[in-house]
């Protein structure tokens, strides 16, 4: 299970009320970023055959 990123936790990304998808403030610093898009990198992955999941 995935823990909660500390760019959810600090308030940096949250979901956006108009089109209900997850955004980051304007103002997030770089680390913000990068963890932002390496999460939801993750959770677009699709598991192997054997319902592994691996980044690459």
């Amino acid at each position: 299970m995935l823990e909660e990123p500390e760019c959810i936790k600090q308030g940096y990304a949250f979901v956006d009320d108009e089109t209900e998808k997850w955004v980051l403030k304007e103002n997030a610093p770089d680390w913000a970023v990068k963890e932002f898009n390496e999460f939801f990198e993750l959770l677009a992955s699709q598991p192997d055959d054997n319902g592994v999941i691996t980044k690459y």
